[in-house]
């Protein structure tokens, strides 16, 4: 459950930051460089799209950051710069958010972590302050070495929202007009919460509909799922909720998914294929969450290097985390009884998505999705299947017809694997070339960058200043919540 603290306390953070500090500049990280976008030819390569059978020796032509032109390779093309290699297009995390900007640097630090991962396109799925779109478009023209960004803007929720950022719709009129400017501001989806009301969130979804815009979200306390269609749902909202009414203060319950009868299971994935409703869990992030709760059973990742300390005392304020044994145990069967679940889904024909809610305790962006393939890989038993949710799936759910494909007239965003992934997926983290609207990175020159932000971010100043002013609100933060 998202406590409503939510990111003011990190908007307060970067106010008194800014108020206090002659020298904030000191906190902002080193500029990267960015590759220019420019037309070339990549010759030699396999070509594969998970899913689809490989496609030996092709060479792929590059113009204006789109796939031109895809042919066999000819003894007269450029010479390959990674003979051999197999190409796949880039990973895609369905459902991050961004660090507000006043968590100074943050939001170019996690940018260049997805290349790290080799995650070329992110979907902010509920801003966390107005400077998302800003950064969006920072990427795009390459002013920001990172990923290409899709955003919903911020989430429709009712009264007393989840997020502090987060829009309160109360009618049906409120939410056409919400919808109508939220695509006018260049919002890429709807996303819903869970406090909607449902006639609003009825006008809601007919008006993205009528926009174009994918609706996507927690299924609203209100609103039944088998009054959803076209719908894409966020972690097991509504889910376990058919026949009675979602416990009060929880979005969801793990005890509620477990406690799901095969019946049960078998009625809502007919349901979810018949109303083309998808799917997507994010399991990595809840057994992330459990480092707070037990560090020794459950420790951080390796990925959490990377990360500014301030976090570990930021995240009790956005979060709560289980704090009993029983609590734990709830949330282990809970994501055991959700990959279950998801893997008969998708054997059922519905979408399951990859994302991993970046910025909840513990959830590394670019590494979180690798960890949550991981899951769905078993889920699905098969490494294919788990790439492609990452690559088709939700490419056709965030940017149809544009990414999550090496096709003619996709954006030019792919990876060039000197090991083959199709049974391992330690070879897509490992890739030698990375590109990103024709903009092409070397792996090289990204773990230099890594190390030189890893220097920067948890060096003795930026510590010393961002952990002092984090603990600062912490402290006033556990004294709120005691009374």
């Amino acid at each position: 459950m998202v406590r409503r603290i939510g990111f003011w306390s990190l908007g307060i953070l970067g106010v008194l930051v800014l108020a206090s500090l002659s020298s904030v500049w000191m906190l902002l990280p080193p500029e990267i460089s960015v590759p220019q976008r420019s037309d070339r030819m990549i010759s030699g390569v396999a070509i594969w799209n998970p899913g689809e059978p490989l496609q030996p020796n092709q060479t792929i032509f590059i113009k204006d950051g789109r796939i031109a032109e895809i042919r066999p390779s000819r003894p007269d093309d450029d010479p390959p710069i990674c003979p051999g290699c197999i190409a796949m297009p880039g990973l895609i995390d369905a459902h991050v958010h961004t660090p507000p900007r006043l968590a100074l640097g943050n939001q170019r630090l996690f940018s260049l972590l997805y290349l790290k991962y080799g995650v070329t396109s992110v979907r902010d799925l509920g801003q966390t302050d107005d400077s998302i779109a800003g950064l969006q478009a920072d990427l795009a023209e390459g002013q920001i070495a990172g990923p290409r960004m899709y955003r919903c803007g911020p989430v429709l929720d009712g009264e007393n929202p989840g997020w502090p950022s987060a829009l309160s719709v109360f009618d049906t009129a409120q939410a056409v007009s919400t919808v109508k400017r939220l695509k006018a501001e260049g919002a890429n989806c709807i996303k819903t919460y869970t406090g909607l009301p449902k006639a609003a969130f009825d006008a809601a979804a007919a008006e993205a509909q009528r926009q174009g815009l994918p609706l996507v979200g927690h299924t609203p306390h209100a609103v039944n799922l088998r009054d959803v269609s076209d719908f894409e749902v966020q972690h097991f909202t509504g889910l376990p909720y058919l026949r009675k009414p979602p416990p009060k203060g929880f979005d969801y319950r793990s005890q509620d998914v477990s406690a799901m009868t095969e019946a049960d299971i078998t009625e809502v994935i007919a349901l979810m294929k018949a109303r083309r409703i998808s799917i997507l869990p994010t399991q990595a992030n809840q057994k992330a969450r459990l480092t707070a709760s037990d560090r020794q059973r459950f420790p951080p990742t390796k990925g959490l290097g990377h990360l500014p300390e301030f976090w570990e005392q930021a995240w009790p304020m956005i979060v709560a985390h289980p704090e009993t044994d029983e609590a734990i145990a709830n949330d282990l069967n809970g994501i055991a009884a959700e990959l279950a679940f998801v893997g008969k889904a998708r054997r059922a024909g519905v979408d399951v998505l990859a994302g991993t809610d970046v910025v909840m305790p513990y959830v590394v962006p670019g590494e979180s999705l690798h960890l949550q393939l991981a899951m769905l890989t078993d889920a699905f038993s098969s490494t294919e299947a788990a790439l492609a949710a990452a690559t088709q799936v939700n490419g056709r759910h965030v940017d149809r017809g544009r990414i999550g494909r090496i096709a003619v007239g996709n954006f030019a965003d792919m990876l060039i694997l000197r090991k083959d992934p199709r049974s391992d997926l330690a070879a897509v983290k490992d890739w030698s070339f990375l590109m990103v609207g024709g903009r092409m990175y070397e792996r090289g020159q990204i773990e230099a960058e890594v190390k030189s932000y890893d220097a920067h971010f948890r060096g003795a100043y930026y510590e010393s200043v961002m952990n002092g002013l984090v603990g600062i609100l912490a402290s006033s933060f556990s004294r709120n919540e005691s009374h």
